[in-house]
């Protein structure tokens, strides 16, 4: 701040002569003093003495006394010798020096204020200490405080340029507390403070660079073991075990290639068919995975041979690998049939001396993938990621976090309102919501199957934008472990009425539909459309379009034009005043005052033009001046005069312009020394130019000169700029820019759409993939305002980490831990937990989801060490009917010591009437004559499999808008099902594939929605259907019993007798998918054993359940 940006004060305007030449610039602040009642002014270093002059408004003795009292001043301008200087008197000067802690919580206010571009601490200091610091000599400052006869000791106000900051003490050090915009009031002392005073970090960050958290880090990883290096651990095993599958077929050499019949598909020809042979054979053995790739390579890479060791390798990634696709090995023919795996065909490498290139297994994206996590790990463990607490609240330790919040956001706004049903959402969601607005670091919310956890992410990516005046402009990053899963929360994204822009996705091949609208293409009309209905709803953006037309006819436009362009620029900024306060700044404002003055008519033009023989006849040499140039001189100016009396609003002779022709009026002819007529002429040049006709053509005329257009220019960026300080303008500014990049076209949408976006959504993995860091590069690191993760309990921990690591300000994860866990390759987990150091506790950090660990660390912490609160649970679900989200609640969540689940919508919303099963919510289908049968490694049971289809196809017909799901627990099962469906007189399916007539409900409150699905349970989280089918498959062997055994023997048994049914977790997926029936098929006998009771507890409360009123077994 410089000394007379101050506006508290009441400022003294004094006047002085300075005989010396002093050089100081405009609003410069200087130093006055008295010495022996010579006054002086001191300014960098030089001292000029100045006698002090009494004016209308203050005496020389008074301005005497002022400067005697120590005053502040600063020099406004000067004409001729006199100065003229402006300051005030403080009622007191304190010499402090004082350091002024500055905070992210500070720093969120200014950002979303819009005061600082970034939140970001560095900005906040630069931005407060040019709003309240004035800058002195030698590192010194100083500042305004207000003092009231109540203030506390340990409170300081400072008054800035256009704020207000409160100062505490806060355990020994001062911290910035509170700004806002109010003025002082009431009686108060203002204060100048001066000394060395500055604004400093004070941030997590800077915290926990201290030894103390270290040793904190250190004692806790040592007793409860380190969390992140267990997973570092995982990450190497993983990478161990890829290079050892790769190194079981190691590399086959290839001699050429040729095209084949299809572009894309490749032969690569070998020499030696005994090695195709060997090669083939250790591809078949190989335990391939599912998408098993090979790669083709000028070179054989460092891990392949073992040379190096494996755990440093393969972390600098071949970007521009040959992957592909064996499609047929002939050692007959000496060659692979290969199909490219990009979509843009491409050659495949081959030296040329010699002639070679080497194949070998692809392990191209466990490479990718591994050097994303171990960057993110990196990032974490170093605390160089944006959040750093974010390290110690994953080991589960207790960290710094901002005690307060300077604002309290709240969830409403008619935007939020709109997204739940009848415009209200439940109290937990609004805690949900608030909880995520204002957290300063990580906010945990569990959704249980249909409490709106999407409605909440929805909701908070609406108010996180609303909130911020700050660029939004991708700003938030929403992310999930699977395609699927950030496919159906993106598509619901909807911020400020721009769409999420899907980063990445999957990859397609050639045998996909890829016919169909594009789904940017699809959305982008009704948006159009919708953003033309909310501009016009506000005519602020006509007005300022108007202004722009009008200020260009008024550039262009013939005088006619001109005259109506200013009555329609006055009559908008007239409407701009009224109705959105937006008013030009001071000096626009005289400026266009001025302007719009009438401009001179004929009669005075014709009367400026009879002025120039007048002006051209003074003289301006002395040999001719002697002669008559006095007399000229003096007809020049009654001239200009009497033209002024009778032309009042227009001047041609400036005040210090008479003044030249009154000198050489006065000017003694006799001297002897040489007369400068060089003012004269200059003064002689000018009036000629300003009385003379303009001869241009009447078109260049009519243009306006360079700094009138300058000056419109500034006025539209003035309006622009104040418009742009209002939310809800700057919003429909945003709109309508975007909306025009929209219509130009159609082939532009998508990358209009990801410049303007607040929301890039991506896989965990793709989050920081080549497509995401063109988009969003900040210091060669990808980093997110706001990372929202969807399904977080699903994801595995080193692929979480990812969209973690970029979390600057808010880290909001939804999920689940009671419904599908992450996994885990049992292989790496059994040959890790060989290992000798390796622990119980190790073991449990595998086993256990990020989010569940997330969520009982942050609730210990906020129980036992008063951490703020980062965990809340949804606790109303509007999926099912109330019976069967009542049977959910306590079988799945009470019994974990979850707060129960509520329904939020009355039974009478979910009549179905399907005949058999009218009046009912579940049913139990006894199948007991047929045991489990092997299916491959996975298990099936045709008999349960072929009265699904029956009855499916049954309900689907009776009802053709509802949706029906098949879930099974092994894949085995779902191959029956699909091939019961299949059967001519069923004609569900064909092959893998539903038929075209059941996939989509042509009718019904649902149209457009899935109609049948059938899948494992994994494919259908996050799904609902109104009727859903389970099949247990499971039946017990003869003769079960497990009384008799220990607890180890037990478990064991049971696990190996119930499988899949015995994880909790998948379980409560199962029975909670559906809206209005659930049916149940399987074995009765196993669920009415003893042992299930306690292996499988939910299974004989459900059968309990359909033989009550509202279900039935049959």
């Amino acid at each position: 701040m410089k000394l007379h940006e101050f506006k508290l004060a009441q400022l003294q305007v004094v006047q002085a002569e300075c005989l010396e030449k002093l050089d100081i610039s405009e609003n410069h602040q200087v130093h006055l003093f008295l010495e022996d009642e010579q006054c002086y002014l001191e300014f960098e270093n030089h001292i000029y003495p100045i006698e002090l002059n009494s004016t209308s408004s203050i005496t020389a003795s008074s301005a005497k006394e002022l400067i005697r009292q120590n005053g502040l001043w600063f020099f406004t301008h000067k004409q001729n010798t006199k100065i003229f200087l402006s300051g005030f008197v403080p009622e007191a000067r304190t010499v402090l020096d004082l350091d002024i802690a500055v905070d992210e919580a500070i720093a969120h206010v200014l950002a979303d204020d819009g005061k600082i571009a970034l939140n970001d601490i560095q900005l906040a200091t630069d931005w407060l200490t040019e709003e309240f610091l004035v800058g002195l000599d030698h590192s010194k400052s100083m500042a305004f405080s207000i003092f009231y006869t109540n203030q506390s000791e340990y409170q300081i106000l400072l008054v800035g340029q256009n704020h207000q900051l409160e100062i505490k003490a806060i355990q020994g050090y001062w911290q910035v507390d509170k700004i806002s915009q109010k003025r002082p009031r009431g009686n108060y002392r203002l204060v100048a403070l001066q000394g060395e005073l500055q604004f400093k970090d004070h941030s997590i960050a800077k915290k926990m660079d201290n030894l103390s958290h270290e040793i904190s880090l250190k004692e806790h990883t040592a007793q409860h073991g380190d969390y992140i290096d267990v997973w570092k651990q995982y990450s190497n095993a993983q990478w161990e075990d890829a290079v050892r599958r790769a190194n079981q077929i190691n590399y086959l050499k290839y001699c050429t290639y040729e095209s084949a019949h299809k572009t894309g598909y490749w032969y690569i020809y070998v020499e030696d068919r005994e090695r195709l042979l060997d090669f083939e054979k250790k591809w078949d053995r190989l335990d391939r995975k599912k998408d098993e790739q090979v790669q083709l390579s000028l070179t054989t890479p460092d891990w392949l041979d073992n040379k190096l060791d494996v755990k440093e390798t393969g972390l600098e990634v071949e970007k521009k690998s040959w992957r592909a696709d064996i499609i047929q090995i002939e050692p007959q023919n000496k060659r692979i049939l290969l199909k490219f795996a990009e979509k843009k065909d491409q050659r495949p490498p081959l030296n040329q001396n010699p002639m070679q290139g080497f194949l070998f297994l692809s392990i191209f994206a466990i490479n990718i993938q591994r050097k994303r996590q171990q960057d993110a790990l990196d990032l974490i463990t170093s605390r160089r990621n944006p959040m750093p607490r974010l390290h110690g609240l994953l080991q589960g330790i207790e960290v710094e976090t901002s005690a307060r919040t300077l604002r309290k956001e709240k969830w409403k706004s008619p935007k939020t309102k709109a997204l739940f049903k009848g415009g209200r959402p439940t109290i937990k969601q609004q805690e949900a919501i608030e909880l995520g607005l204002n957290s300063s670091d990580l906010t945990i919310i569990i959704g249980p199957p249909g409490t709106g956890k999407t409605q909440v992410i929805t909701a908070l990516q609406q108010r996180i934008t609303e909130l911020s005046n700050e660029s939004i402009q991708r700003s938030i990053l929403l992310t999930s472990y699977q395609h699927d899963a950030v496919d159906n929360v993106v598509d619901r994204s909807n911020v400020m009425g721009i769409a999420g822009v899907r980063i990445g996705g999957k990859s397609r091949n050639e045998d996909e539909d890829l016919h169909g609208v594009d789904t940017i293409e699809k959305w982008a009309t009704p948006i159009q459309r919708d953003i033309k209905e909310l501009i016009e709803s506000n005519d602020f953006i006509n007005l300022y379009r108007n202004l722009e037309e009008q200020v260009l006819k008024l550039r262009f436009g013939h005088t006619e034009q001109k005259e109506k362009s200013i009555v329609e620029i006055q009559s908008i900024l007239d409407q701009l005043s009224g109705k959105y306060n937006i008013y030009l700044s001071h000096d626009l404002k005289q400026w266009w005052e001025d302007f719009k003055k009438p401009k001179q008519s004929l009669s005075v033009t014709t009367k400026m033009m009879e002025l120039y023989p007048v002006l051209s006849s003074l003289r301006t040499k002395k040999s001719s001046f002697v002669d008559d140039g006095v007399q000229r001189c003096r007809l020049v100016l009654a001239s200009l005069q009497l033209f002024k009396q009778q032309e009042k609003t227009q001047t041609i002779l400036l005040a210090e312009e008479q003044k030249v022709l009154e000198h050489f009026i006065y000017l003694n002819l006799n001297a002897s020394e040489d007369i400068d007529f060089s003012a004269l002429i200059e003064l002689k040049n000018k009036l000629i130019d300003r009385c003379l006709p303009d001869f241009r053509p009447e078109n260049i005329q009519r243009l306006l000169d360079e700094n009138t257009c300058q000056k419109l220019d500034n006025l539209l960026k003035d309006i622009h700029d104040k418009a742009k300080k209002s939310k809800t303008l700057a919003h429909l500014m945003t709109l309508d820019k975007y909306r025009y990049h929209l219509m130009t076209s159609t082939g532009d949408i998508r990358e209009a759409i990801a410049h303007y976006t607040a929301v890039l959504a991506a896989t965990c993995q793709q989050a920081a993939g080549n497509a995401m860091q063109d988009l969003k590069l900040f210091d060669k690191k990808i980093i997110f305002e706001n990372v929202i993760v969807d399904e977080a309990a699903r994801a595995t921990p080193l692929d979480i980490m990812i969209p973690m690591a970029m979390a600057k300000r808010r880290l909001i994860l939804v999920g689940d831990h009671r419904q599908l866990p992450h996994m885990l390759d049992e292989k790496i987990e059994k040959k890790l937990s060989q290992q000798e150091d390796w622990k119980t506790v190790q073991r449990e950090m595998l086993e256990q989801s990020l989010f569940q660990r997330l969520v009982e660390n942050m609730q210990r912490l906020e129980k036992e060490k008063q951490q703020p609160q980062r965990v809340v649970m949804l606790d109303t679900q509007f999926r099912m009917h109330p019976i069967l989200g009542d049977f959910i609640s306590k079988n799945f969540y009470e019994n974990h010591e979850l707060p129960a689940i509520k329904s939020g919508r009355p039974e009478t919303d979910f009549i179905h009437a399907i005949s058999g099963y009218e009046d009912l919510v579940c049913g139990f289908k006894s199948i007991s004559h047929e045991k489990q049968q092997r299916f491959g490694t996975s298990w099936h049971r045709p008999s349960e499999a072929q009265w699904i289809a029956q009855e499916a196809k049954r309900i689907l017909d009776e009802k053709p808008a509802l949706s029906v799901g098949v879930i099974s627990f092994y894949s085995g099962q779902i191959q029956s099902i699909f091939k019961a469906m299949e059967n001519p007189q069923i004609g569900l399916t064909v092959g893998n594939k539903i038929t075209e007539n059941y996939r989509m409900i042509a009718s019904g409150k649902n149209i457009g929605g899935e109609r049948l699905r059938i899948g494992t349970v994994d494919a259908f989280q996050g799904k609902e259907f109104d009727v859903v089918f389970v099949s247990l498959v499971r039946t017990l062997p003869n003769e079960f019993n497990v009384e008799r055994l220990n607890d180890l023997e037990k478990d064991e048994v049971l696990t190996r007798a119930y499988g899949f049914l015995r994880v909790d977790n998948r379980l409560n997926v199962a029975l909670s998918r559906q809206r209005s029936l659930l049916i149940v098929t399987g074995d009765k006998e196993l669920v009415e054993h003893p042992a299930t009771q306690e292996a499988v507890p939910a299974l004989p409360a459900f059968l309990k359940l359909c033989g009550g009123q509202h279900g039935e077994v049959f």
